[in-house]
């Protein structure tokens, strides 16, 4: 993701939850389903080394950029969606295998 402006937070979590998305279609999820993230509560169990209000603030921040679209409610993530817009630049980047994201995201540490 050299030409994006994100943190290296949210370049981090953004290639862990393209790698749950590549996971879901491995396993016979449709691209549609795949693309939903889930509840706050779901992305703290993909980085649980990670603060609460860190992950918080990350799909905030990955949500303004438009990588994610945030659904809120009671001051929290009730719902979170990968946008099309970050499947094509994995695909771009010829990202698109759990372990070349893997590998990718390893790069970034």
């Amino acid at each position: 993701m050299d030409d994006i402006q994100l943190t290296k937070d949210s370049k981090q979590l953004l290639a862990i939850i393209y790698k749950e998305y590549l996971s879901k279609i491995n396993n016979g999820v449709s691209k549609n389903s795949a693309k939903r993230i889930g509840h706050i509560s779901d992305i703290y169990e993909l980085v649980p080394d990670w603060l609460p209000d860190d992950v918080l603030e990350t799909m905030n921040e990955l949500s303004r950029s438009e990588y994610v679209f945030n659904k809120y409610g009671n001051n929290t993530i009730i719902d979170s969606y990968l946008l099309d817009k970050t499947i094509i630049y994995f695909e771009n980047k010829n990202i698109n295998t759990i372990k070349t994201i893997a590998d990718w995201i390893l790069k970034l540490k």
